[in-house]
């Protein structure tokens, strides 16, 4: 049965010449069988993310023959996630896909069905390259440099023992968010500049936040 939002869907595929083709056949270049989930997706997001969805898979080099369910799913998140970099500079979005190998990704990804969600491997795995080949922009992410001011209030040298084991532990959390969030080479001179920590101390407190984790 029909969606109700099918024929908006429809439309958006025509924009971008992506003909829509019963879930009995196979697919070629420029041919999808997943009108409901642009439909779902529509639903959920509207028409201006789709519109997005859509046009990532369908102007990027090599990707015109990979709109699938999965696919179209894990752009959808990716879209979402790194929606502050596509408002800054759509021309690098559309540049990274053209870099990435997605069916090579999608196909290696496919082996882990039954054992991980499709969706989101694919999404994790093209996230990976997508930063790699942008020179390192990255999901939206807000930073919280809490940690400094709580780390400036011990006094004396910042030793685990002298601040406490827990507190250790959250302060190394934080920190590795702050590095996960910073491109390649900038982390040790924010560390050095703005911390009030030694390195050594620094990374004390992540393996301590990464053993609590284990």
């Amino acid at each position: 049965m029909p969606l109700q939002n099918e024929p908006d869907a429809r439309r958006l595929c025509a924009e971008f010449e992506i003909e829509v083709i019963p879930a009995n056949e196979m697919p070629v270049p420029g041919q999808t069988r997943a009108i409901g989930t642009i439909c779902r997706i529509m639903a959920k997001h509207g028409e201006p993310h789709t519109r997005l969805v859509l046009s990532t898979l369908a102007e990027t080099k090599n990707n015109q023959g990979l709109i699938t369910e999965t696919s179209l799913w894990a752009v959808s998140d990716l879209v979402q996630s790194c929606s502050e970099w596509i408002e800054k500079d759509l021309s690098s979005w559309y540049a990274a896909w053209d870099a990435v190998p997605l069916g090579y990704v999608l196909w290696h990804v496919q082996e882990l069905s039954g054992k991980s969600h499709m969706r989101h491997a694919l999404a994790g795995a093209v996230y990976l390259m997508l930063v790699h080949y942008s020179a390192g922009r990255k999901a939206n992410r807000e930073v919280s440099y809490s940690f400094v001011r709580r780390v400036q209030k011990a006094e004396g040298d910042l030793s685990a023992r002298q601040i406490g084991r827990q507190e250790a532990i959250e302060l190394g959390r934080e920190l590795i968010e702050v590095k996960e969030s910073m491109s390649r080479g900038d982390w040790l001179p924010w560390l050095k500049k703005n911390a009030g920590v030694s390195y050594a101390t620094a990374i004390s407190y992540m393996r301590l936040a990464k053993s609590a984790a284990a």
